[in-house]
């Protein structure tokens, strides 16, 4: 609201310029940086100052040194801009509504009537209710691709920041006044369905498991079919890890080589792997002879990672220091013991791959049996997603599949040769994006949009999937959630969108965000320490029922457990939303069930209370109120209301939540101060009014900003 006034302030402005024959002009309105005051300032007069001293000042300077001439044209200007913003002044004290208008070193400052603004704070927000806040029509239709999750794979905690963020950022478009779709691109073919259906039909053909489980259960078997997949490369990365940053290990196994060597019991083949350890060299999978290899030389790697645990951890006792490598140690028997129950898929992983791309082809060539294969278990993980999407509050306009657009794709790329924006270089359609840009320095550098074997890419079916977007659905932007390492990629797909004709391309935007990590370190799957969201949605849903029990017992069980799921919920989307999507999430489940400090639960109690209040009373007492001598706490209050439209068209134009989610933590911590110092129920007329109306608008302020959220605002807690 205070773009409002701020507006307002500068059409009175304009017209009084106009009168004054000065010309109406465009300019900037600031607010006034002092606490406890609400005002604007301009310096448009400096503006028409220098405009109308321009000529005059060439003559009187001429001759002059520039330090000279510096010095008189700032003085004369700030003389004539002075003289203007009092003629401004005494104007706008005639024809407006404001406290006071001062004429201050060429500056206008404007101060509103705190009891007419406060009012009108108060008055916009009990008679708009739900809509208070949300911006005129923009005019514009945008559509928010997120989520995009992979079938065939588990639904983790790194997909719900996705899930929150895109969700948040519809919603808050949404209100601030764009036309929103909310659109959704499912994976449900690649290398990874792939993988999972290979690993299916190798090792879990007729198994099934219960309906509810399905979803999760083809996450486990795409993870087992990466472990076995990749079980060469993980032996080889731990030995090449452990030899880089473990020079114990190293001198160990150097030891152990020469006495192996010298009493000639060891062969060739171990001899040569100690002899690369020790030596500190690359070890790679076809370092090791035979298959036998690995049988015989894991065992002297365990038993040596073993020793020194047992050495260190002694160590650790009496040296803090020895903490760290304690740790490093630790995790690195863990995968060795990991990887030493699995010794005997060794010898079958080529075997293995060979059969995976034999399994791609039954795809390429739509296999009738494989197709309904993959229809069936499509439909698992879809009932899966559409559970947890449920759960959320989180309903997509749209939705795109993978597996559509693959022969549009082709059909996209033939055009783009044709028309010479992409070309044939070493047997692989692709764009070279700099050189049609015109740009000597590399930018964008070269996107593939084809395999030569004429399968697709990801760029094959994203550069079809856009065209759609513009095309059908007539978006004049459109907006990306996808995590930052595809940075580079969109900004790619993009500039072809550019090179391709489309207008739109210069509206698109990537909102990039960071992975999410446990204290431990980043999530995998080969290494089983992947957090599923049904897993953290069931810890936090449990603890708080715990915590509403305790806070309140007397509620009925329907209240207390609909009242746990708005409070449980409203904690896991606001950890995703309250940090800046730039920065890494350290995902920890004994924060994310705080329920003190920067959390859902300290918000959405604030509304709870305010809900308290007001049941106390049996009508809101109508204004206008009594608001001239505002304290500390409820001027902050009021301002804070009032800033509320102005931070939902901010976090539209900036794409970022994080401002809603700042702002209502800010709302929640004013109200709690306000409630603390000044008595609401107790006070005298006509102080009490005032306030009850101060809690009926923040009440209603805290559940619109949760709603963009997609929080709850719990009436009891």
């Amino acid at each position: 609201m205070f773009k409002r006034e701020a507006d307002r302030a500068a059409a009175l402005i304009n017209r009084a310029l106009e009168e004054l024959g000065y010309g109406s002009r465009v300019f900037e309105m600031r607010p006034i940086p002092f606490p406890g005051v609400w005002g604007t300032s301009t310096t448009v007069c400096y503006q028409v100052a220098n405009e109308q001293l321009s000529e005059e000042l060439e003559q009187v300077t001429a001759g002059l040194s520039k330090k000279e001439a510096k010095r008189i044209v700032q003085a004369r200007v700030r003389e004539r801009a002075q003289a203007i913003a009092e003629q401004l002044a005494s104007w706008l004290s005639t024809h407006g509504d404001f406290a006071r208008v001062e004429a201050v070193n060429g500056y206008v400052n404007i101060v509103y009537d705190t009891g007419r603004f406060a009012n009108e704070v108060l008055r916009t927000v009990l008679v708009t209710g739900r809509e208070f806040g949300r911006g005129a029509p923009r005019g514009e239709r945008v559509m928010v691709e997120y989520s995009q999750p992979n079938t065939h794979k588990a639904f983790h905690i790194g997909h719900l920041r996705n899930v929150c963020l895109g969700n948040a950022l519809s919603r808050i478009l949404r209100f601030a006044g764009f036309d929103v779709l909310e659109a959704n691109y499912i994976g449900d073919i690649g290398l990874h369905v792939i993988k999972c259906l290979w690993c299916y039909l190798r090792f879990h053909q007729g198994e099934e498991p219960p309906r509810e489980q399905r979803g999760r259960w083809l996450g486990e078997i795409y993870a087992e079919a990466d472990r076995r997949l990749n079980y060469r490369n993980d032996v080889v990365e731990l030995l090449n890890e452990i030899a880089r940053d473990d020079q114990v290990f190293v001198q160990a196994i150097d030891r152990l080589l020469k006495e192996l060597w010298k009493e000639h019991k060891v062969g060739e083949d171990i001899a040569y792997l100690l002899g690369q350890i020790s030596h500190g060299r690359e070890i790679k999978p076809e370092a090791f002879y035979d298959d036998q290899t690995i049988v015989k030389f894991w065992p002297i790697v365990g038993r040596q990672l073993e020793q020194e645990l047992i050495e260190t951890r002694a160590a650790a006792e009496q040296e803090p220091g020895a903490r760290d490598r304690l740790a490093q140690l630790e995790e690195w028997y863990e995968r060795w013991r990991r990887l030493a129950a699995t010794l005997d898929w060794w010898p079958h992983v080529p075997q293995w791959e060979r059969e995976v791309r034999e399994t791609f082809q039954r795809w390429e060539r739509k296999d009738p049996e494989f197709v309904r294969l993959w229809e069936e278990t499509r439909a698992w993980s879809m009932e899966e997603f559409l559970r947890i999407y449920e759960e959320l509050d989180v309903h997509f306009d749209v939705w795109f599949f993978e597996s559509e657009v693959e022969e549009e794709g082709r059909q996209i790329v033939r055009e783009l040769l044709e028309r010479g924006i992409a070309e044939i270089s070493d047997g692989l359609p692709v764009v070279k994006i700099d050189e049609k840009l015109g740009l000597e320095k590399e930018t964008y550098r070269t996107l593939p949009i084809l395999r030569s074997d004429g399968t697709t890419l990801y760029s094959t079916k994203d550069l079809a999937l856009t065209k759609r977007k513009f095309e059908q659905y007539k978006v004049d932007r459109a907006i990306w959630v996808v995590d930052v390492r595809q940075t580079l990629y969109l900004q790619q797909i993009f500039k072809v969108m550019e090179l391709w004709g489309f207008e739109q391309a210069s509206k698109c935007y990537h909102l990039a965000y960071e992975t999410v990590m446990l204290p431990s370190g980043a999530m995998s799957s080969r290494l089983g320490n992947v957090v599923l969201y049904e897993d953290v949605a069931r810890q936090v849903l449990k603890r708080a029922r715990e915590i509403i029990e305790e806070k309140n017992p007397t509620l009925p069980p329907a209240v207390k457990e609909s009242v746990a799921r708005q409070v449980g919920l409203g904690s896991l989307k606001y950890g995703m939303l309250s940090r800046d999507n730039n920065r890494v999430i350290v995902f920890d489940i004994e924060e994310a069930l705080s329920f003190e400090g920067h959390a859902a639960p300290y918000i959405q109690y604030a509304h709870a209370r305010a809900c308290r209040i007001l049941e106390k009373v049996d009508a809101l007492p109508e204004g206008p109120y009594v608001l001239e001598d505002l304290t500390r706490e409820e001027s902050d209050l009021i301002e804070q209301i009032a800033l509320f439209p102005d931070e939902v068209q901010r976090a539209a134009d900036e794409y970022k939540p994080l401002v809603i989610a700042n702002y209502v933590y800010e709302l929640a911590k004013r109200f709690n101060e306000f409630y603390r110092v000044c008595p609401v129920l107790q006070a005298p007329e006509p102080q009490r009014s005032a306030r009850l109306a101060m809690v009926a608008a923040t009440r209603q302020t805290l559940a619109n900003g949760l709603a963009l959220l997609g929080i709850a605002a719990p009436e009891v807690m």
